[in-house]
């Protein structure tokens, strides 16, 4: 019987793949404060990022209680729970969103 072979990553990722990620993003600059901002919430088909989205609501709208909350689908005719689209990024600018969380779940 041969013995299992697992990998061992960083969490941080490889330095070769994150300066290619920074030539490709096209991220939004941080946002220097949440107060009173648009959050959009999105949760993909993984099991229980619902629910770690409910907690980040909970959460943000004690220290922010004049933040919005959007929740939004990941894709122009799917569901909350769907895995997303490419279209994600118009429905982001369409709802007018500052910034954005998306879960997978765990």
């Amino acid at each position: 019987m041969s013995k299992a072979k697992y990998d061992v990553v960083s969490p941080l990722g490889d330095a070769l793949d994150a300066k290619d990620a920074v030539k490709q993003s096209s991220s939004a600059p941080p946002l220097s404060s949440l107060k009173g901002k648009r959050l959009g919430l999105c949760w993909t088909a993984f099991t229980n990022g619902d629910i770690v989205l409910r907690l980040f609501r909970e959460h943000l709208s004690k220290r922010y209680p004049d933040m919005e909350f959007i929740e939004f689908a990941p894709g122009r005719g799917l569901r909350w729970g769907e895995h997303p689209e490419p279209d994600i990024a118009d429905i982001v600018r369409e709802e007018r969103l500052d910034a954005a969380l998306i879960t997978a779940g765990c």
